[in-house]
């Protein structure tokens, strides 16, 4: 395995990260537009109240990945939990072990911060990740259902009209 390392992501790196998630769009063949920019990342992870984090994968000095995190709470247990939005391998590095070490990488962090637990979600469509997670010892959550409201339905909702 050449030399792998993981760091927390810097300002330095939000080209790499768009770059990254433009990627991972693709590959997964996501099907809503990919609408983040540069300002977006800036002040969600590094501005001043960042709601998210950022780790960056290297094979030797080659970027092969990322990952982005979330705490989270629930009220069923009080206390916090940790939600990988994304994590990404480039091709030419999958198969070698490095999305196993990001997840590992990741629970340590969410382990250091006091999660009782470690979750994310995946596309339907998304086989290969489905399978690897599943390997990696995670479970499908059949009981619940993922809502979601933007854009106009968001103000309306907001608003009082819905």
């Amino acid at each position: 395995m050449t030399d792998f390392g993981i760091r927390p992501a810097t300002p330095a790196d939000l080209q790499d990260l768009l770059d990254l998630i433009n990627e991972l769009a693709v590959a997964e063949e996501f099907p809503f537009p990919v609408t983040v920019t540069a300002d977006d990342l800036a002040e969600s992870l590094f501005g001043q109240e960042p709601v998210a984090e950022a780790v960056l994968a290297f094979a030797g000095k080659r970027l092969a990945g990322f990952a982005v995190f979330y705490q989270t709470f629930a009220t069923t247990t009080g206390r916090r939990g940790l939600h990988l939005d994304d994590l990404f391998v480039r091709p030419e590095f999958q198969g070698l072990g490095y999305g196993r070490l990001l997840l590992r990488h990741l629970a340590r962090i969410a382990q250091e911060k006091g999660c009782v637990r470690f979750e994310w979600w995946a596309l339907k469509t998304n086989t290969s990740a489905i399978k690897f997670f599943k390997h990696v010892g995670a479970r499908p959550m059949d009981e619940l259902l993922i809502f979601r409201t933007s854009g106009s339905s968001l103000a309306g909702l907001a608003s009082g009209e819905a």
